[in-house]
């Protein structure tokens, strides 16, 4: 239909047109296509969060996602014992009692009460608190870091550690924008136009300037179509096209910006999420200006990794020789240095409106690989996680570590269980495996947090080995073991039945810590939100918020801003002296979507989130991009 666009689900969507003016190069041909194209609206959508006037998200308040009353019923009774009311009237005692004495002693926000619920009232009143934070943080940055990267909130100054452009303005820049920030969006998009993308402190690393500057760029023009953010988008975009100029197309780690000239910690080196890294990005930015080389280049770092994908494990080594194209290892991971490789093959199939058949294949066999690989139990909790191997063909030994940055997984296994349910090639015992994968993983991963005194999670944990070897905790037998005795116990196998936090109550937690620091990440808050979207289920949303109540104890700083911490296994950690521009852009966006009542403020259906949680819009390629790009498309 003219004037509308198509979510991943099939829906119709309000339009969202590009300003005549838009500095687009596109064909003539493109005029009797128009049914084709992806429109946007300017005027609809998103423009009523907030009064704002400039925020053209189209919405679909029919996609809300509820809790069902089975799910709810379930809930409450598996958390209850069977003297309801001794046992109501001891936890409101203690609550009561709580809470006052809370009051009296806490010089920081005063938090909304916890509660499971789906008052409205009660997440409208979170929210504002989260967007209080939020607008309290950005200002600290402008007062004491501007115009420089990143904020040091108890020194109170400014860092240069990506590029020297103002990095927190950028990543910050959408988040602006759905809370309805104006004064600080305006002066934003002033200092945007004055960058001189040419001139960096540094070599620019390829990976974060795609993700926190274009990434940010992009999303903030398709929720406004200021025009300026386009013209920085495709002009920044420009100056990263030499990162690949290697043999075999592959970017490098880092270019520098006025000459082009590469930049890599070891010769001919790149990594797995520069290679997998930028397809959202580059092809939204080709989408909009009708530059091909920009799907050309990644378009062939999709079709690299879906030739060299190993048939054995569905998965890739971590490191690669630029010169060769071919992997310098078989390390399988999906933590640091491999993480968003793996996140971007769903969500570049969602992007492009499930139209690009060879990318969902590639992460069908992937995600099997890393469940069959890379997910383990622990012996005594029976916690999910996933971990790493650091040589598959030597058949070596799970690592056993679970890195934060790794607990972004279940967030996009929910996604491609809500989205490729039906799809050729995903069966039903996939979609439940898949499911409970996403649930298991997420649990853990909130677990990291819920077990420490200072409700925060760590760097990085070291799960215990069975007595046997550690390939006996392997995930994927004890769950087919579970089915071959009929499944015992639960409808849900091991590592996805509910474990309590540890709280002294249990005799071991399973894991030790590693790295001792929360630096405001947001992969977990990342999961919860989509594991709530998607299930409906409010104990995710709820787990979301008790995360955040923790942040605003241990992270806030009085002058202003938050900072990252150490020491969270004691019950005050140390400042840390640091407030990375992926706090404002990734951690607090989510518990602010988290905690909208809202349930369609970014609607999965129309948007996808790259890894920075910058919101991209669904794409429908017209006909003449199809032929401009070669594109291999199902219709």
């Amino acid at each position: 239909m003219a004037g509308t666009t198509r979510g991943v689900d099939g829906l119709e969507r309000a339009p969202f047109i590009r300003n005549s003016d838009s500095p687009t190069r596109r064909s003539s041909e493109d005029e009797d296509d128009e049914d084709d194209l992806t429109v946007y609206d300017s005027r609809e959508g998103l423009s009523n969060v907030g009064q704002g006037s400039y925020l053209p998200m189209s919405m679909d308040d029919s996609k809300n996602f509820k809790p069902s009353w089975s799910t709810r019923l379930n809930l409450f009774v598996s958390r209850r014992k069977a003297n309801w009311k001794a046992l109501t009237v001891i936890a409101l005692g203690v609550l009561i009692i709580g809470y006052g004495l809370w009051r009296a002693g806490s010089a920081t926000t005063e938090l909304p009460p916890p509660s499971h619920t789906d008052d409205n009232e009660l997440w409208q009143k979170r929210a504002e608190l989260v967007k209080n934070e939020f607008l309290q943080s950005y200002r600290a940055y402008e007062k004491y870091a501007f115009p420089k990267d990143e904020l040091r909130p108890y020194a109170k100054e400014g860092i240069n550690n990506y590029n020297g452009w103002g990095v927190t303005v950028f990543d910050a820049l959408d988040s602006l924008l759905l809370m309805d920030c104006k004064e600080e969006y305006e002066r934003a998009v002033k200092h945007i136009s004055t960058v001189d993308f040419h001139h960096a402190v540094t070599y620019i690393p390829f990976f974060e300037t795609t993700i926190r500057y274009l990434g940010g760029l992009l999303s903030a023009f398709a929720m406004t179509n200021n025009t300026i953010l386009l013209e920085r988008a495709d002009e920044l975009g420009t100056i990263l096209l030499p990162s690949f100029n290697t043999p075999k197309g592959l970017p490098v780690l880092a270019i520098d910006a006025t000459t082009g000239e590469h930049h890599n910690r070891q010769p001919d080196e790149t990594a797995i999420p520069e290679i997998g890294t930028c397809q959202l990005e580059f092809k939204m930015l080709a989408h909009l200006t009708g530059n091909k080389l920009y799907f050309e280049k990644v378009d062939r770092m999709t079709d690299l990794l879906r030739d060299t994908q190993s048939p054995a494990s569905g998965m890739w080594g971590n490191m690669w020789d630029t010169q060769t194209g071919r992997q310098n290892n078989d390390h399988l991971a999906v933590g640091g240095a491999a993480d968003s490789a793996y996140e971007y093959l769903l969500k570049s199939y969602l992007q492009g409106a499930k139209t690009e058949p060879k990318i969902r294949d590639v992460y069908i066999k992937a995600v099997n690989g890393i469940i069959e690989n890379l997910l383990y139990l622990s012996p005594t909790r029976k916690l999910l996680y996933v971990t790493d191997v650091s040589s598959f063909s030597r058949g070596n030994d799970p690592s056993g570590k679970l890195e934060h940055l790794s607990c972004f997984l279940p967030g996009t296994i929910i996604l491609g269980v809500k989205y490729l349910k039906g799809e050729p090639g995903v069966t039903n015992e996939m979609i439940e495996l898949w499911q409970w994968a996403a649930e298991g993983l997420a649990r853990t991963c909130w677990l990291t947090y819920a077990d420490q005194p200072s409700g925060l999670a760590p760097y990085e944990v070291q799960f215990s080995i069975w007595k046997g070897g550690a390939k006996k905790g392997r995930w994927l037998d004890h769950v087919n073991l579970w089915k071959r005795n009929g499944r015992p116990g639960s409808k849900y196998p091991p590592g996805v039945v509910e474990s309590e936090p540890f709280a002294g109550k249990i005799e071991s937690k399973d894991y030790v810590i590693r790295f001792n620091h929360y630096q405001l990440r947001p992969e977990t808050i990342d999961s919860l939100y989509m594991l709530w979207k998607v299930t409906g289920d409010p104990v995710w949303r709820e787990r979301g918020w008790s995360i955040w109540e923790s942040v605003m104890k241990h992270c806030k700083i009085e002058s202003g801003g938050y900072s990252s911490v150490y020491g969270i296994n004691v019950e005050n950690p140390t400042v840390d002296d640091g407030m990375p521009s992926w706090f404002l852009a990734e951690t607090m966006k989510y518990i602010y979507l988290l905690a909208s009542p809202r349930e369609d403020l970014v609607p999965l259906d129309s948007w996808v989130f790259n890894t920075e949680a910058h919101p991209l819009p669904i794409i429908h390629w017209s006909k003449t991009e199809r032929a401009l790009f070669n594109m291999s498309m199902t219709t």
